[in-house]
């Protein structure tokens, strides 16, 4: 075989010449590629509203999403075929096992399964008849009863007191309930930029959320003192929180428990008064099953990553309308081109949210973790509850009930440890004149003893910052975010579009930033905390409640 000619010096200058004029070339039109990239989304390629709202639609139309439900796994799969429809995305599955509770209704109406008519509750009137009292329902992850429920002398005690074998072993506990309020002038103190619609406002941020983690404490004392059953009593109309969803610990309570109305609680109390006795039924079903994270990725130009959060199970509307919002940047991110995706987006749709003793976002964020660790994380970025309207509690006594106020509820947009970030969402929430909006460093007390000071940034968010990535949060917490009967009503689809543009303006604006550029004080307090520095704890539920003795 003839050898080829050798290449002369005079060849090789040329061939070089070339490559550096080719370089020179491509540079040059990435470049000009990478100029035409947009740093901000184009409302006009964007999910509309009516997009928006057909999606939760489609997400609602399974029914409650209760943990582990047949709903609850054919929304999961919804998600999974809209996302593989999204250009290059692909997709994959984190199954694992879980703990179920789920209700046991007959003559089912409509799809799923209905935590409101799982409940039933009947009381006797010293030296009365037994008479049925409506219910709004039986308390998620309550204990379950046998036909006849559980029996006792029915005895009210006042909000403060403490729950004890004295005044509740063997008796049916009435109790309202809980409420809590934080001023709106006490978000200037973590405020980065609130909008003068809150801070003109004299009054307070009263939602019923803020009291889930009373009604657990309430249910752990109720089976420590040996309670036959807790009745939680609402002062609004029964049929105002019909399948309430709270408390969401994921802890299996050791008592029965149900929610009732207004009108139903001063029957009630009347029968309490007279020392009558009361009875409550909870068919529900409790058992081991599994549920599963689903993770889309579409592809940018580096395996580095932009991480969003939403989780799949709930039961309204507004519980996880998230999930829809991540498909709608997810589709406007998969459609610029590969030259303007400097980083991967990838869509974390967890589950167990409304039990987060077994929470799959902090089973997802564990492995993002490590990740981060490995330079393959730039941030996250949790999305829950859009487009809330605001609804309260208006009226006295007889008259009081829940309306629509005229505004949407308050949007809290919290930017963690990083000058960037914070940046980022004050230009973004300003940018998109986002109403009724707080962009806030945190909302929990700083300790400047712990890294990070702030521990709580709201919501699913809390993960990714308790676990020291870089967090931006965007979290609204209505009175319909627990409470179904609101439906579509509860959501203002234009506003969550809004919301929607004002993220993905703060993801596009970091979308090329370097990683430490948006870590902030992250990066140090990673080394601090491997240092031995205190840092925040996570939440820790008991998977199961005390039980009374027999």
């Amino acid at each position: 075989m003839r050898r080829p000619a050798p290449i002369t010096l005079s060849t090789r200058r040329t061939l070089l010449a070339c490559a550096g004029a080719l370089a020179l070339w491509l540079g040059t039109a990435a470049a000009t590629r990478a100029a035409t990239c947009p740093t901000s989304v184009d409302a006009a390629a964007f999910a509309s509203a009516a997009q928006l709202r057909a999606w939760v639609e489609a997400v609602n139309a399974y029914g409650p999403r209760i943990l582990g439900s047949p709903a609850h796994d054919k929304a999961i799969r919804w998600l999974a075929r809209e996302a593989k429809s999204i250009r290059g995305a692909t997709t994959s599955y984190d199954r694992y096992r879980i703990w179920r509770w789920l209700p046991r209704t007959r003559m089912q109406k409509g799809p799923g399964l209905d935590i409101a008519r799982a409940g039933g509750l009947t009381i006797t009137p010293a030296g009365g008849a037994t008479v049925r009292v409506p219910v709004a329902g039986a308390v998620h992850w309550s204990s379950p009863t046998r036909k006849q429920g559980r029996r006792g002398p029915l005895v009210r005690l006042d909000a403060d007191a403490p729950i004890t074998a004295a005044n509740a072993r063997g008796k049916i506990v009435l109790v309202d309930f809980p409420k809590s309020a934080i001023p709106y002038v006490l978000f200037q103190f973590v405020g980065l930029y609130i909008t003068p619609d809150i801070l003109n406002d004299p009054g307070s941020y009263d939602r019923p959320y803020l009291g889930g983690g009373v009604l657990h404490d309430t249910l752990l004392a109720a089976g420590a003192a040996g309670a036959a059953g807790v009745v939680f009593a609402f002062d609004v109309p029964r049929e105002q929180v019909a399948g309430y969803y709270d408390p969401h610990t994921g802890t299996i309570y050791g008592v029965p428990a149900v929610f009732v109305g207004s009108a139903e609680a001063e029957q009630l109390r009347a029968a309490a008064a007279q020392g009558g006795a009361a009875a409550i039924t909870v068919r529900a079903k409790v058992g081991r099953g599994s549920t599963k994270n689903l993770v889309a990725t579409v592809p940018g130009t580096s395996p580095e990553k932009i991480s969003l959060m939403a989780n799949t199970d709930g039961n309204s509307w507004v519980q996880e309308n998230g999930i829809v919002g991540m498909l709608a940047l997810a589709r406007y991110y998969g459609s610029l081109p590969m030259e303007c995706r400097p980083r991967t987006l990838e869509l974390a749709f967890t589950s167990a949210h409304d039990a987060i003793v077994q929470d799959g976002g902090e089973r997802y964020v564990r492995t993002l973790n490590a990740e981060y660790e490995q330079g393959l994380v730039a941030f996250g970025f949790a999305i829950e509850h859009l487009g809330t309207r605001e609804i309260l509690a208006v009226g006295e006594g007889a008259d009081r009930h829940l309306a629509f106020s005229g505004l949407g509820d308050v949007l809290l947009f919290a930017a963690g440890d990083s000058d960037v970030l914070k940046e980022v969402a004050v230009s973004a929430a300003q940018r998109r004149n986002l109403d009724r909006t707080a962009v806030l460093r945190g909302v929990d007390v700083p300790d400047e003893s712990r890294v990070p000071p702030l521990c709580s940034l709201g919501g699913l968010g809390n993960f990714y910052h308790r676990n020291l990535i870089p967090t931006l949060a965007m979290i609204s917490g209505p009175w319909s975010l627990y409470d179904p009967v609101f439906g579509a009503e509860a959501i203002d689809f234009e506003r969550m579009r809004s919301q929607l543009l004002a993220a993905g303006d703060a993801i596009l604006a970091l979308a090329a930033l370097p990683r430490d550029e948006i870590a902030g004080d992250y990066l140090a307090f990673r080394t601090r905390v491997a240092q031995g520095a205190p840092t925040c704890a996570p939440e820790i539920y008991p998977q199961f409640g005390p039980r009374p003795s027999k």
